[in-house]
């Protein structure tokens, strides 16, 4: 039965292979996955991310998919409202028996425009961009083909010649995104939308040679802002569309935030999201419910997250899904008090 499970997920990591992205549950968590822009969006002066998700562990126990984001920012006070973010963002991804890695790195860039406002309440427009370098590569020594099986005695025999094109890595490819994010915000409320365009080159990602295999581009659009119930309640909601060939991914929901309102800044969020999925001509299903919980101090943010899951997988993974990690650390600035009020995401 552990075998045939295996065999399913190669199978999974086939369709994994043909230029999806890893995700993140906590999108709100992960701002470079998201849209560049937000790379400026944030209360202080530089800004330290973590990201961390682990799934299918209860069926491929020590080869789960694995996927590790980070990134750090520096926000510049250009003119009296006005912002502009230089920072490094790196992922590294490793998916199933084959430990298919995907590994980026890139250097990000965002400016902030003040369009006006008043008392009641603040625009802003932001573009972000990033340009980096990725590379593709897996284990051969960890898969077996048809023409190493031994009939006669019934086993595998690696030491026979596989008949495949081995290529471990892919070359070094280019790779480069851009995004728009536009924000209202009050003493009580605040609004955001925005979008961003991944992989604009589509970059050639085979890991095979004499074959050409192009990264799809990623459209993201996202929508939400915080609804302040009382003093110390508000709501979170918001709807994140990702869209990457065939594939659509579609997460929506809300978080609660609950404050304390002193000077120490504590917050506490729980809430609850939705993730659905789509392909073309085979029509949209919920793949998981995700429970997040997330702490607020000061200059520290936690968050963490379960996935049960409710695809046609769960027969197989008995419901279990993805554990997921966040650490955002904040330094502020020294001398004065940021102008700029930044949503919460």
């Amino acid at each position: 039965m552990r075998n045939i499970i295996y065999v399913f997920f190669l199978l999974l990591l086939s369709q994994a292979g043909k230029a999806q992205d890893p995700r993140f549950a906590q999108f709100y968590a992960a701002p470079d996955q998201l849209n560049p822009a937000l790379n400026v969006v944030y209360d202080g002066q530089m800004r330290f991310i973590l990201n961390y998700r682990d799934q299918w562990s209860s069926v491929l126990n020590e080869v789960p998919f694995r996927t590790v984001a980070a990134q750090i920012n520096y926000r510049m006070n250009i003119s009296r409202n006005d912002y502009l973010s230089v920072g490094f963002n790196g992922l590294q991804d490793e998916a199933g028996i084959s430990r298919l890695r995907r590994s980026k790195g890139h250097l990000n860039l965002a400016f902030m425009k003040y369009l006006g406002g008043g008392k009641k309440r603040n625009y802003y427009l932001v573009a972000g961009a990033k340009s980096g370098i990725g590379q593709h590569a897996l284990e051969w020594n960890n898969l077996w083909f048809s023409q190493q099986y031994d009939a006669a005695n019934e086993v595998v025999n690696t030491s026979l010649p596989s008949g495949e094109v081995e290529t471990r890595t892919s070359r070094i490819f280019p790779d480069f995104s851009a995004g728009l994010l536009w924000y209202m915000i009050s003493d009580k409320n605040s609004l955001y939308l925005g979008g961003a365009i991944y992989h604009l080159n589509t970059p050639d990602f085979s890991i095979f040679e004499g074959s050409i295999d192009r990264l799809k581009r990623k459209y993201t659009t996202y929508l939400g802002g915080q609804i302040r119930t009382s003093k110390y309640f508000s709501l979170l909601p918001a709807v994140a569309l990702l869209i990457q060939g065939p594939a659509t991914d579609i997460n929506i929901g809300t978080n609660f935030r609950y404050s304390t309102g002193d000077q120490n800044d504590l917050a506490l969020r729980m809430g609850g999201w939705l993730h659905i999925t789509g392909k073309e001509k085979n029509g949209y299903s919920v793949e998981a419910f995700t429970f997040t919980t997330m702490l607020e101090m000061k200059a520290w943010t936690i968050g963490l997250s379960y996935d049960i899951n409710t695809s046609t997988l769960t027969p197989a993974t008995n419901s279990k899904g993805a554990f997921e990690t966040s650490f955002i650390y904040t330094i502020q600035e020294k001398k004065r008090k940021p102008r700029v009020i930044c949503p919460k995401f």
